[in-house]
């Protein structure tokens, strides 16, 4: 029994290369055939008219290959909105990159983009973070990273920002991101406080 699903069309995070609808791929192969093709085809919303044939013999694999690529919905475990799994990406994956056939993709186009960036000026935050004489650029470097590392919530420990914060104005006070690290530290410990568990006995 075919289980091919509706296209989402129109409602799939976009993907930087190959966008937000399912591509035909010329190739037919019958369905269940496809869903064999793989284990974690068999309950997958797959798009069968985008199956591309594999490689095997590029793939790393312990026991079972892929022997399809198809275009697959998922549901991004962060944002939770849906986004398609392209089988030209898997292709790229698991015979260019080598990944292993098992690894799944969880996140949408955008969440990966967005934890590349968190992870790329976390390094940077820390090299200069612990850098006893960072120049003024590095400064302004590390003020920037700090804005953007607060807002998404990955810095916890507001103290050392504000002393980092306190430290960069000595040197860039004209600079004009410690203005919006400022807003941002405000907001931050606003929000904490106000999570905070209330232990007094009355107004």
């Amino acid at each position: 029994m075919s289980r091919r699903p509706k296209s989402n069309s129109g409602n799939y995070v976009p993907h930087p290369r190959y966008g937000t609808e399912p591509i035909p791929s010329g190739y037919k192969v019958d369905e269940d055939t496809i869903r064999r093709g793989h284990w974690r085809l068999s309950d997958d919303r797959i798009f069968p008219e985008t199956v591309l044939p594999a490689n095997t013999e590029n793939q790393n694999y312990a026991l079972y290959p892929r022997k399809y690529y198809v275009d697959i919905e998922r549901i991004c475990r962060t944002c939770h909105r849906p986004f398609l799994f392209f089988a030209k990406e898997q292709r790229y994956w698991f015979e260019t990159l080598r990944f292993f056939v098992d690894a799944d993709c969880v996140f949408c186009p955008q969440c990966r983009r967005a934890s590349r960036a968190i992870q790329r000026r976390l390094r940077r935050y820390s090299d200069l973070y612990a850098n006893p004489a960072p120049s003024r650029k590095d400064l302004m470097f590390m003020v920037d990273d700090a804005v953007f590392l607060v807002e998404h919530g990955v810095l916890k420990n507001l103290s050392n920002v504000g002393a980092m914060k306190n430290r960069a104005a000595k040197a860039i006070a004209e600079y004009p991101g410690l203005e919006r690290l400022c807003a941002v530290l405000e907001t931050a410990r606003t929000q904490t406080d106000s999570t905070q568990p209330n232990h007094g006995f009355g107004e």
